[in-house]
């Protein structure tokens, strides 16, 4: 059996391949981005990934005189705030996702059918 002679199946094929890559960009795109963020005097500066994981921090010179607490204070208001940024970021890209993966269905009920059980 060949997709030459069913193309029904060949473009059921191609619809789960975009499936797949719509998957697989996802993924990638989670993996690879990065949000930063200041506390509020910008003493502060955060990088996080795509995991919610630190990558990277930076402190102001002079800053760890102010008094550990108020380094902490500082070190999570900017983590608070990077972790806010990839949310919302996820969000939209969930959102996207979603719609993709519909559309990506709808074509193929249109191809197969509903697989719906029909009377006899």
């Amino acid at each position: 059996m060949t997709t030459d002679s069913h193309p029904q199946m060949a473009a059921a094929l191609e619809e789960f391949q975009r499936f797949n890559e719509v998957l697989e960009g996802q993924m990638r795109r989670k993996s690879t981005d990065s949000f930063t963020a200041t506390d509020e005097d910008q003493t502060v500066e955060v990088t996080i990934n795509g995991d919610s994981c630190l990558i990277d921090m930076h402190i102001e010179a002079g800053l760890l005189r102010l008094g550990a607490e108020t380094v902490e204070q500082r070190i999570n208001e900017a983590l608070l705030k990077a972790q806010a940024e990839a949310a919302a970021n996820f969000e939209v890209q969930y959102e996207q996702l979603v719609d993709s993966l519909g559309e990506i269905v709808t074509s193929l009920q249109s191809i197969v059918g509903t697989g719906e059980a029909k009377p006899r």
